[in-house]
C-alpha cells in the first residue's frame, strides 16, 4: 500500500514538473517572439531563456510553428483551458437581459483577450508572408475570431432588435476587436484598458443597437 502511494505521489510531481517546465518554455517563447520576431528566434534562444535544453522543447511541442500555435490558443483562452464559447464570460453575457451590461461584459472580456493575445497575432502576421503554415494559421485565427464573435451578436439580438442585419453585424464586431486595431489605440496612442472598454462598449452600441 505505501509503495503505491509513493508511486502515485511521484506520478504526480513529474506531472507538476512537466507542466511548470511547459509553461516556462511558454512564457519564455513568447517573450523572444514579442521581442525578435518568428525568424529571429530559434528553438535553441528559447531553450536557453526557459533554462532547458533543446530536446525538452522538442519534446514538449514539437517544433517552432507548434509552439506558436500553442501560445496563441493559451493567450485567447487565458487560464481556462475550455473554449472560448464555454467560458464563464461568454456564457455571461449570452444569458443576460440587458444589453448595455451585455455590451460592457463584452468589451470588457475581449479587452483582456486582445492584451495577451494581439502581440502573438502581429508575430503571426508578419511570419506569414514567408511561412505558407503561418499563413494558414493567421487565417484560422481571424476565422475563430469571427466564428466566436457571433455569441455577442446572438446574444444581443436575442433581447432586441439589431441596426445591422447580422452577418454584417458580426463583421462589424470582428473589425473593431481586431488586434490589429487594438494595437494601435493601446500601444501606438496609449489607451488604457479602461479608456478601450469604454470606447468599443460605446462605439458597438452606437452601431448595433436601436434604442
Amino acid at each position: 500500500m505505501a509503495g503505491a502511494v509513493k508511486r502515485r505521489y511521484q506520478s504526480e510531481r513529474r506531472r507538476e514538473q512537466a507542466r511548470q517546465t511547459r509553461d516556462r518554455v511558454l512564457e519564455a517563447a513568447a517573450a523572444l517572439f514579442a521581442e525578435r520576431g518568428y525568424d529571429a528566434t530559434s528553438v535553441a534562444a528559447i531553450a536557453e531563456s526557459a533554462g532547458v535544453a533543446d530536446e525538452t522543447v522538442y519534446s514538449h511541442f514539437g517544433n517552432k510553428r507548434t509552439l506558436l500555435g500553442e501560445l496563441m490558443q493559451a493567450a485567447v483562452r487565458g487560464g481556462d483551458p475550455r473554449p472560448v464559447p464555454e467560458q464563464d464570460a461568454p456564457r455571461a453575457l449570452a444569458t443576460s437581459r440587458d444589453r448595455r451590461e451585455q455590451l460592457h461584459l463584452f468589451a470588457d472580456d475581449v479587452s483582456q483577450r486582445l492584451q495577451r493575445a494581439a502581440p502573438l497575432v502581429a508575430v503571426v502576421a508578419a511570419a506569414a508572408r514567408s511561412e505558407p503554415e503561418l499563413a494558414d494559421l493567421y487565417g484560422r485565427l481571424h476565422a475563430d475570431r469571427l466564428r466566436n464573435l457571433r455569441i455577442l451578436v446572438d446574444a444581443l439580438g436575442a433581447n432586441g432588435p439589431l441596426a445591422l442585419p447580422a452577418a454584417e453585424a458580426v463583421e462589424t464586431v470582428w473589425a473593431l476587436t481586431s488586434p490589429e486595431l487594438h494595437q494601435l489605440l493601446t500601444d501606438v496612442r496609449g489607451w488604457s484598458r479602461a479608456r478601450y472598454v469604454r470606447w468599443l462598449e460605446s462605439s458597438l452600441a452606437a452601431l448595433l443597437l436601436v434604442d
